[in-house]
């Protein structure tokens, strides 16, 4: 092969590589801030490492993944930030609620430290409220043994479920006595009839000559539920107390934030059909309808259309609806009362486009609502401030990395009270139609790069075939031009 054919063909092997590379290479500016469509300033009031974003509304309306594979945090000099995306509901709260519960003596003639007796009458109302308590024959000497709790009443005054775990009961002595000690136990039962050990306590109240205090007159376990308690004495005089206060623990959940959103009724192909055309980043967990009629019953299938054809040619498309929602949705004026459908939960769904099939005539075309909770966003704030959250590329890729290699070993609760940056105006850099254009254009610079490298890769091969018949050729000392067809030598001049 001539020298100049070699030079020539590592001269494109050379600008294929280099131009697959620049193409490909992950430290290539590929992926900047003004790549996306839209952003948001985010600003932040401290230093610290980690920051949450409850993803605002906007994201959700003009972001072009349905998964959100295009969310990017970068910084003030471009630098993306590493960031997961958690679905983050509001932690709960603890609240304690006390009330006074039933108490009812229980008298006999010895310590009872063992099982209710078998003898002992215990009369209840139909709902199971103790209405009292007490031995088949009880004389005047009998000495008080231990007392009998109803929780009922306490339920009720606390305003809390039966089913509420109490963690605590907190004992009064009655007026006139100051000092006082013993060591009780405390038995719980669902039914007064089978009783299992909850606590032990000392408990003891402690008056100086001064009138100063101190004492221990709470016995503390660990939150559990039941109906009814029993307070016997292990050491100490048996007394009754004048009240008993049950201190329920309740977990108040906060509600969850939603966003929603009201689409105009498009008219489709397919019969009384109506369209909705939806931003397809929205995770919709609900659906309902908004009429403007006063009387209106609409029995409806709410899905997605689903073409499907048949591998035999000629065969036409068919357009199904693939429903998600049957049900009937109404708004009615009665007796002076209006009636409106709620919405109804669906599993989460991201659509483009929604479709309303109502069974029945109707006069107007209503308005969908979708109804959706906002994901958070949790980030490592490791550049420099100011941070922008960037949103708008369909082709971007899934950027988002797991909680872990975020916040390492950060529990709920710390999550819920990392620091929460203030999202600032939305800024359009430039119209979606600009973003896919750009995408399309790199995507054809790529392919022409490949198809240049892949003509390179043929010509490198075409030579190293050469080269090897030419020293084929050399290595039999004859010449490949002068090999007759026959397979005799050409006789020389």
């Amino acid at each position: 092969m001539p020298i100049s054919l070699c030079r020539y063909c590592c001269v494109i092997m050379a600008f294929a590589l280099t131009g697959a590379a620049v193409t490909e290479s992950p430290a290539a500016p590929t992926d900047r801030l003004t790549d996306y469509s839209h952003r948001l300033p985010l600003r932040t009031m401290s230093s610290q490492a980690i920051v949450r974003l409850p993803l605002p509304r906007a994201v959700y309306l003009k972001a072009r993944s349905s998964a959100l594979h295009d969310l990017r945090v970068f910084d003030a000099v471009g630098a993306s930030m590493p960031f997961a995306l958690i679905d983050q509901a509001p932690p709960a709260v603890e609240k304690k609620a006390t009330a006074p519960v039933a108490i009812f003596p229980l008298y006999g003639t010895a310590r009872d430290t063992g099982p209710m007796p078998e003898s002992l009458q215990i009369r209840t109302r139909s709902d199971g409220a103790v209405i009292s308590v007490t031995t088949p024959s009880r004389a005047a000497s009998d000495e008080l043994q231990s007392l009998i709790l109803d929780l009922q009443p306490a339920a009720l005054a606390a305003k809390v479920s039966a089913a509420a775990p109490v963690g605590a009961l907190a004992l009064s002595l009655s007026p006139g006595i100051d000092n006082y000690n013993a060591h009780v136990a405390v038995d719980v039962s669902n039914d007064l009839q089978d009783w299992d050990v909850l606590a032990e306590a000392a408990v003891s109240w402690l008056v100086n000559d001064r009138g100063a205090s101190v004492g221990k007159h709470r016995i503390e376990f660990s939150p559990r539920p039941f109906r009814y308690a029993r307070i016997r004495w292990l050491e100490g005089k048996p007394l009754a107390f004048a009240d008993i206060n049950a201190d329920y623990v309740v977990q108040q959940y906060a509600a969850m934030q939603m966003e929603t959103i009201v689409l105009p009724g498009l008219p489709a192909a397919e019969g009384r059909d109506v369209m909705y055309a939806a931003p397809v980043a929205i995770p919709a967990i609900a659906v309902g309808f908004v009429f403007e009629g006063q009387n209106v019953v609409m029995p409806v299938i709410v899905g997605q259309y689903q073409t499907t054809s048949n591998r035999k040619p000629g065969d036409r498309v068919v357009t199904r609806l693939q429903p998600i929602v049957n049900t009937t949705f109404y708004q009615l004026s009665q007796t002076g009362q209006q009636r409106v459908s709620g919405d109804v939960e669906i599993a989460p769904t991201n659509a483009s486009m929604w479709v309303a099939r109502p069974l029945t005539a109707l006069l107007e075309r209503p308005a969908l609502r979708l109804r959706w909770a906002p994901a958070t966003i949790v980030f490592v704030a490791a550049g420099k401030a100011p941070y922008q959250l960037a949103f708008g590329r369909a082709s971007a890729t899934a950027a988002s990395v797991p909680l872990s290699q975020v916040a390492p070993g950060f529990t709920s609760r710390e999550l819920a009270e990392l620091e929460s940056a203030t999202p600032g105006a939305l800024v359009q850099q430039q119209s979606p139609a600009t973003i896919v254009e750009a995408d399309r254009t790199a995507g054809t610079r790529r392919y022409w790069l490949w198809g240049v490298l892949v003509c390179g890769l043929a010509a490198l091969a075409a030579m190293a075939w050469h080269l090897f018949r030419q020293m084929k050729a050399d290595t039999s000392g004859t010449p490949p031009s002068d090999v007759a067809p026959d397979g005799g030598l050409h006789a020389s001049e």
